[in-house]
């Protein structure tokens, strides 16, 4: 797995900043980095704003492994 994560964390300290993980609590124990999405309009029957957990390092491109993937 790429060490993407902590060298931008690393940048980042300097304006008191650090990207957000998410830990994932079923069969995958890799904790991956989740794209934060805001909602557009507000109102009743508008659809909430999700959260996407990313599959793949958004830095590098290296693929986040499963537990599986990483036994093989």
């Amino acid at each position: 797995m790429c060490n993407c994560i902590e060298t931008v964390n690393k940048q980042l300290a300097e304006r008191n900043t650090v990207l957000s993980q998410a830990i994932f609590m079923h069969e995958d124990p890799n904790p991956g980095l989740t794209l934060r999405t805001e909602q557009v309009e507000t109102g009743r029957g508008k659809p909430k704003a999700v959260s996407m957990f990313l599959n793949f390092c958004p830095f590098c491109g290296e693929k986040y492994h499963t537990k599986e993937e990483q036994a093989a």
